[in-house]
């Protein structure tokens, strides 16, 4: 037994042979004050609690809650929301999955596809994949990860984890050997928890399944990928180092800012490493809040994930919108005040395990890591075919300078045509 649950116990029992040969509501302050100090850690292992819990309660961590939740089936709503916003999930749109949960047919719990739960529940796709993350995580459900072959629509194999995923396949049905996209042929599906929910064996049914997944579409690996919560959620469980993905399209983005080097020599390191993780909050936000997920920092620069084009401009023009405001809410002046600079992109590419978390790989990310080295600040930089996959927006018809010819260091086999955007002019 680890020594902090063995050295709670032997002080809880010694409160106890205490209480019981002192006469009763004569409890001396020494017996009070260690009953204090117990109420206000977990009776399960003795971790002290970030508040303090009703007797209703029982007063357990959250972590013990899951244990002993999954001993036996819980079907209480209040107990399955608490869980659930625990883990930082929306309290409106937790409400709705639970009793969703609770109540739904059994056939729409066993491998249920996302995007039909989201209609149901009325809420955008992006947000609900957003709750499922914390749902995971609380034990509400379960991650199922599928892979179908194209040529035939056979679901060939199911897996745990990304540790167990293996990119070549071969189809058992018709014998097709190919490289499984992330993006199309690996596929996620959620299962309620038996400790919410037991289902029985008539939940499977496949037929339903498939009309579901003709109607609404199957969720993808790479749809989870962009989800902040989800990549969260896998950064101990990663892809084998050798193993790597095709994702046919993505949107990338990448940011700089654009006087960093000089605030480090004139504030010194500390205050303005500070100051520049203050801004990697708000640029995660605001990655997060278009529907993206950020992918990791380097340097001073962030680089970020998107399913479209459309969210990762609507990113890029929030987080030029927003670092104004930023400058001026810490009063910094001309000299100080950062400014960003932007680069965005779109294509094929790899999804692989590096230093040991989720990145990406390939020409389009080299692309769109250059064109942010070009922008200037206050600036965001995209190439033309970024420009194609957005269609005609008003802003960009508004903003947007003509288009220019250069070459990007590393890639200079052909020229790029790329625009210029300036959203704070």
């Amino acid at each position: 037994m680890d020594e902090q649950v063995e050295r709670y116990h032997k002080l809880r029992a010694l409160v106890e042979e205490l209480r019981q040969a002192l006469p009763q509501q004569q409890s001396p302050p020494l017996v009070l004050a260690l009953d204090h100090y117990l109420e206000r850690h977990c009776r399960r292992c003795g971790q002290l609690l970030l508040e303090r819990e009703d007797e209703a309660e029982q007063r357990f961590c959250p972590s013990c809650q899951l244990q002993l939740l999954s001993q036996q089936p819980l079907k209480n709503p209040a107990a399955l929301l608490k869980l659930l916003t625990a883990q930082g999930s929306d309290p409106v749109l937790s409400e709705k999955l639970v009793a969703y949960l609770l109540s739904a047919p059994e056939k729409e719990l066993y491998r249920l596809n996302a995007y039909h739960l989201a209609e149901t529940l009325e809420v955008p796709r992006r947000q609900l994949l957003a709750t499922l993350a914390p749902a995971v995580l609380a034990g509400l459900l379960t991650l199922n990860w599928e892979l179908f072959c194209l040529a035939c629509n056979f679901q060939r194999s199911t897996f745990a984890s990304l540790e167990e995923a293996r990119s070549r396949q071969t189809c058992t049905n018709c014998h097709a050997t190919y490289d499984a996209p992330m993006d199309e042929e690996i596929v996620v599906t959620f299962t309620v928890s038996p400790t919410v929910r037991a289902l029985d064996a008539q939940a499977d049914e496949w037929a339903w399944r498939q009309q579901i997944n003709e109607q609404y579409g199957r969720v993808t690996g790479h749809d989870l990928l962009t989800v902040q919560l989800f990549r969260d959620l896998f950064v101990n469980h990663p892809l084998p180092v050798h193993e790597s993905f095709k994702i046919g399209r993505i949107a990338l983005l990448f940011t700089d800012l654009g006087n960093s080097t000089s605030l480090y020599a004139r504030w010194g390191d500390p205050r303005a490493y500070h100051l520049v993780r203050e801004h990697f909050d708000l640029l995660t936000e605001m990655v997060v809040a278009a529907g993206g997920a950020v992918v990791k920092t380097i340097g001073d620069a962030v680089m970020a994930a998107f399913p479209t084009s459309e969210l990762a401009l609507h990113a890029a023009c929030e987080a030029q919108r927003a670092t104004p405001g930023f400058n001026a809410e810490r009063e910094l002046d001309e000299l100080d005040a950062l400014h960003l600079k932007v680069g965005l992109h779109v294509g094929p590419c790899l999804v692989v395990t590096l230093n040991e978390r989720l990145d990406y790989f390939g020409t389009t990310v080299n692309i769109a890591a250059r064109l942010q080295k070009l922008a200037t600040p206050g600036e965001i930089l995209f190439s033309e075919e970024f420009l194609q996959d957005v269609g005609e927006l008003p802003l960009l018809q508004e903003r947007v300078r003509s288009p220019e010819q250069l070459m990007l260091r590393g890639l200079e086999e052909r020229a790029f045509t790329i625009y210029r955007l300036r959203v704070n002019a």
